[in-house]
């Protein structure tokens, strides 16, 4: 069983290499999950060395790899055929061809899952009620980002991070019927970022 800092190293792990497409170095781990000891970091990556969910090349400083039983987890697919292109704007032909969209690739991967959205203070970022959103669970997120964001411990909400410059956060709706809310960033705890979205019609 892994204690919750080192699921927190090996999250930012996973999500950095599939990011990145390399592994972070030792001082992007703890700044990622928060922590100003690269020692606490060195004994959360060896306990995951030790559950064998990654290797470690010594002598290279982004020697951190997933393990091939964990890199063999891939997401399932789902394709869809694309008919060609068509414009928003003016009329025009849609063009076939023979090209097909994987709808798995696209939305599933690691750490990520799906939130039914309950409301409308995003509709003017295109978010309706009744829509589904693709979240990447992670702890942190940049400005500007749409987020997850658990308030107190206790209020789901999702909303648009802005980083203030006196230590306070945003969470900014998209909507002129509802006021932003800003709080000090230790009350709002990140759940994950809006990397995607569904929508269904009847």
């Amino acid at each position: 069983m892994l204690t919750e800092r080192q699921q927190d190293t090996y999250q930012f792990i996973v999500q950095y290499i599939e990011q990145y497409g390399r592994s972070p170095l030792l001082s992007e781990v703890a700044k990622g999950i928060g922590l100003s000891s690269q020692g606490s970091v060195h004994n959360y990556i060896q306990a995951l060395v030790n559950e064998g969910l990654i290797t470690r090349e010594v002598g290279r400083s982004r020697g951190l790899q997933l393990t091939e039983q964990d890199n063999k987890t891939t997401p399932l697919s789902v394709t869809l055929p694309v008919m060609g292109k068509i414009a928003a704007g003016r009329l025009v032909e849609a063009i076939p061809d023979e090209d097909e969209i994987d709808l798995g690739g696209m939305f599933a991967g690691k750490g990520r899952f799906v939130l039914k959205v309950n409301g409308d203070s995003m509709i003017d970022k295109a978010i309706m009620s009744g829509d589904w959103v693709v979240i990447q669970s992670q702890q942190t997120a940049r400005h500007g980002d749409i987020i997850v964001a658990l308030v107190d411990g206790f209020d789901a909400t999702l909303k648009t991070l802005l980083i203030n410059d006196d230590g306070t956060v945003t969470l900014m709706p998209a909507n002129v019927n509802y006021e932003p809310v800003t709080l000090p960033s230790e009350r709002v705890s990140i759940q994950g970022v809006v990397v995607g979205q569904l929508r269904t019609y009847p």
